[in-house]
């Protein structure tokens, strides 16, 4: 007997990749929306939770960190602190806060991706451990994934980042 096929589908049917200079909000975020429910899926951690904290003067906000904690893990996406506040422990004391949260959320870790000009010391000193290095991103300089462990496991080996590559 003869088996049914599929049609193929027509010219007008097959997605053709183009790119766009000035995406759409909304597109992106339709691949990011989908991207992340496969993840959550396919992961079977549930779904990431928010986190942040942010130091106020007044209403304007005068530094900040927000990320997320998913799997054990949080991941800190962003953490500034405006120029006039710059020196005076005001990111360490948004990591600990960071932490301490992610730690009563059950993390075992928490990660984070810097570049060498925006301050990698901090996470030096705040005992983040250098677990990755892209050279040349952005040319001359260089970008890092950084780790601290929550957990009572040993840290991995401390890696210097070179003088050089802090500017």
């Amino acid at each position: 007997g003869m088996t049914p096929t599929t049609p193929r589908p027509t010219a007008s049917d097959r997605p053709v990749p183009q790119v766009e200079d000035d995406p759409a909000d909304d597109d992106v975020a339709a691949v990011d929306d989908a991207l992340a429910a496969f993840t959550v899926a396919a992961a079977g951690q549930g779904s990431p939770r928010p986190l942040a904290v942010f130091a106020r003067r007044g209403r304007s906000i005068a530094a900040g960190v927000h990320g997320w904690t998913w799997g054990g893990c949080c991941e800190l996406v962003s953490l500034w602190v405006s120029e006039p506040m710059r020196g005076r422990g005001l990111g360490r004391a948004l990591l600990r806060a960071a932490e301490d949260r992610a730690r009563a959320r059950g993390c075992r870790q928490i990660v984070l991706f810097t570049h060498a000009f925006q301050t990698p010391d901090l996470y030096l000193g705040s005992g983040y451990d250098v677990v990755g290095e892209v050279e040349g991103y952005p040319e001359g300089s260089a970008a890092y994934w950084f780790r601290k462990r929550l957990d009572t496991e040993p840290r991995t080996t401390l890696t210097r980042i070179p003088e050089a590559a802090l500017g």
